[in-house]
């Protein structure tokens, strides 16, 4: 009778201890398992971060509604000062890189991220004209990155301005340099302004939302 009480209790310890440690490793199993949530946060990361990458790397052609600024879109973005023209190249770059059931905000900083200006908010729109999200729901991430955008328009030639005509008369493209002075072009007198207008550093944010 001894016996069997002793293997009763050993079997309920035994038993209890495997409870236990099944009770352990599931803790640690399903503590391991990432959250759909953090997927959704590198996702909305990564599409602020390339978006404001590609921006920045696309050259603003006629294309796009830039306006009088050169450089890239990201910079006629930050340099527009026409509050529709400025929407409207928005739209038709980061707008269309962006997934309608995503919302976004653009925001500038001249002050090194102190204060922040809204440059467009999609929540600010409604259906009709921009189909993205308007409401944060799941997350919110937001990318930062600078901008050197121009403040004008870049005048520079593609060739160089200095036409020397040859001492000798030897036609019109003379490209001697060590005589004379007749009709020399001057580099600063463009009549469109500076011929590389001055730049301006500005941060830009885009937080994506869902």
């Amino acid at each position: 009778m001894k016996v069997m009480k002793g293997f009763v209790f050993s079997l309920d310890a035994f038993v209890a201890f495997i409870l236990a440690l099944m009770a352990v490793y599931s803790l640690i199993f399903f503590s391991s398992i990432p959250s759909s949530y953090y997927y959704l946060l590198t996702q909305g990361h990564y599409l602020a971060r390339d978006t404001l990458f590609a921006i920045a790397t696309t050259e603003c052609s006629e294309d796009y509604s830039c306006g009088g600024i050169s450089g890239s879109i990201l910079d006629a973005v930050t340099s527009l000062e026409t509050v529709p023209l400025r929407n409207q190249l928005v739209t038709e770059s980061v707008g269309k890189i962006v997934p309608n059931q995503f919302g976004y905000i653009l925001e500038v900083s001249d002050d090194e991220g102190k204060t922040w200006m809204v440059i467009y908010d999609t929540s600010a729109y409604p259906e009709g004209e921009d189909p993205h999200a308007k409401k944060m729901n799941k997350m919110k991430v937001s990318s930062q990155i600078v901008s050197f955008g121009y403040t004008g328009t870049y005048q520079k030639p593609s060739e160089s301005p200095f036409k020397y005509s040859s001492c000798n008369g030897g036609g019109m493209g003379g490209m001697v340099i060590t005589c004379g002075e007749y009709l020399l072009s001057d580099p600063d007198a463009s009549i469109a302004g500076e011929i590389v207008p001055l730049p301006k550093a500005k941060l830009v944010r885009l937080t994506i939302f869902i």
